[in-house]
């Protein structure tokens, strides 16, 4: 009987509900376009989000590949990429070469299989090198641009460099250890989540001079960003201050730290990279990350210990026992690294060539 009686009243209810839609219009008043309400309802957001942007709907939505990751660690790596590249340009295989060593190659990878490498790509990334990384283990991911129209440089390969801050978007990770492309492992690294330098730091609100700036966002109160010290070419192993193997011992070098993802850090990040002249932009994020974390700033980096990577690596480093090489894998400055540094090459191209083999059969 109720079935019965649902059927007989599906007119009716259209009645109704055409009724209802005509009220709707007449009587619900309209913006003049739906481009002048979007642009209202844009104006609107952005006003009320000056110093807070919504970065986690951002993250939420980009970056589904990392759903199914439960590690609370990640190494990552920052890829840039031209719309002509192949997969034989350089950078490219430099990034495979890291997939191989941080997940499959035994002497290398990881003691916990389930830390993931994570790419981070603009959108200027080829899809077949996109996919050639999937393929390989890497999850892969495709940051939104961040430019700037004062922060220029002249190296272009650094062009859309500033996109590597939105690795601070995947705050499912408590810390990520950031390797640029041209690194080359000697030994595991899964050892520095558990650096004394990457503990949580808290903020030093106290501070007196210019540690806080007034036309900046707000500084989280807590945060973890460590890094090493930018090498001079000449240097010994390991480095010392003793020795003078740093032009500078309070400047990070921005291709080798462990941070913890923070969308306040983000936000504050951005805010500094939108006022001009704040740090000089010819090294890009480098000195961006440098001013942010300032020695006598309120959120000063701290130092890992100086054997987990050496930036102008040479031969001397390998043979001290040096976890990782920051140099580049094609052109070694110390000619005595090329056969090392091929060697890892031709092994992760047969590897990768293999389980290609292996899975078409």
């Amino acid at each position: 009987m109720l079935s019965r009686f649902s059927f007989r009243s599906k007119p009716l209810l259209f009645s109704i509900a055409a009724l209802i839609v005509i009220v709707f219009l007449f009587y619900t008043p309209l913006p003049s376009s739906c481009d002048a309400y979007s642009d209202t309802v844009v104006c609107q957001v952005a006003d009320k989000a000056r110093n807070h942007f919504p970065y986690k709907s951002h993250a939420q939505v980009k970056y589904q590949d990392l759903a199914h990751v439960k590690s609370k660690y990640a190494f990552a790596t920052f890829l840039s990429g031209k719309e002509d590249a192949t997969i034989d340009d350089p950078y490219f295989i430099g990034v495979r070469i890291l997939t191989y060593q941080l997940l499959h190659a035994s002497d290398t990878r990881s003691s916990d299989p389930a830390i993931p490498f994570v790419v981070l790509c603009t959108d200027k990334v080829p899809e077949a090198q996109r996919e050639r990384l999937r393929k390989d283990g890497a999850i892969v991911i495709i940051g939104e641009s961040i430019k700037s129209d004062w922060a220029k440089t002249s190296v272009s390969t650094w062009e859309g460099i500033m996109t590597k801050l939105r690795l601070w978007e995947l705050t499912q990770f408590e810390r990520i250890a950031l390797l640029d492309g041209d690194t080359v492992l000697t030994h595991p690294l899964d050892g520095i989540f558990s650096d004394p330098a990457v503990q949580l730091q808290e903020t030093l609100f106290n501070k007196t001079g210019d540690a806080i700036k007034p036309d900046e966002a707000t500084l989280p109160s807590t945060y973890s960003f460590a890094g090493v010290p930018e090498m001079k070419k000449e240097h010994h192993y390991p480095p010392t201050e003793e020795q003078h193997d740093f032009p500078n011992i309070n400047y990070l070098n921005g291709g080798f730290f462990v941070f913890k993802p923070s969308l306040e850090m983000l936000n504050y990040y951005l805010s500094v990279l939108k006022i001009p002249g704040r740090f000089n932009p010819e090294l890009q994020e480098q000195n961006l990350l440098n001013y942010a974390h300032r020695r006598e700033g309120s959120m000063s980096w701290t130092q890992l210990a100086n054997t987990w990577n050496i930036h102008f690596a040479n031969f001397d480093d390998l043979e001290g026992g040096v976890k990782s090489l920051h140099e580049k894998w094609w052109t070694p400055q110390d000619e005595r690294l090329t056969k090392y540094m091929l060697a890892w090459r031709w092994r992760m191209d047969g590897f990768f060539e293999s389980q290609d083999a292996l899975s078409k059969e």
